[in-house]
């Protein structure tokens, strides 16, 4: 089993205690045993607040997608999303609140976002005019440790998926 701590949030807990999320894991795997193997572990959103939030239009099924910089994860040496991966995403504490699997990766560049991409993302950000800068100014912050910037041109991982564990119709 590979698992790959993927931790992006900003000020989000970096190193958080690994046995409460193996301990997530295994649960999922023997509700769900066709997750055991590869996995990934992230952290989502850039305050407690707005993690919360995002969680929460996860289980409400109002966000079924997010995305990811294939910048970053060349520089991290980070393997690339493929669709069929399960994701255990952290709360802002970094204790395991829920796994969701891709069930479709595509890359697009930053200027060819619309309305079709931001539709999967949580109902705040699914409007362009309020997508597109923010993710500009959230992956500015973090490109800045790379010295380059958010562009045009710049590849951006779109990662569809389903909640997988624990869901809502248990």
């Amino acid at each position: 089993m590979n698992r790959v701590f993927a931790i992006t949030g900003s000020g989000a807990e970096k190193n958080p205690n690994q046995q409460p999320i193996d301990d997530f894991w295994n649960q999922a795997v023997n509700h769900i045993p066709t997750l055991a193997g590869d996995h990934q572990v992230r952290s989502i959103g850039i305050d407690e607040e707005t993690t919360g939030l995002i969680i929460s239009f996860i289980k409400a099924g109002e966000k079924v997608g997010t995305f990811s910089l294939p910048w970053i994860m060349t520089a991290e040496n980070l393997p690339m999303s493929y669709k069929g991966l399960p994701i255990i995403l952290l709360s802002y504490d970094g204790k395991p609140e829920l796994v969701v699997q891709l069930t479709k990766v595509f890359e697009i560049s930053f200027g060819n976002i619309d309305s079709k991409v931001t539709g999967i993302d949580g109902p705040p950000v699914r409007d362009p005019d309020v997508w597109i800068p923010l993710h500009r100014n959230y992956w500015n912050g973090i490109l800045k440790d790379y010295g380059i910037s958010c562009t045009d041109d710049m590849p951006v991982l779109v990662e569809k998926f389903k909640l997988v564990f624990p869901n809502n119709t248990d």
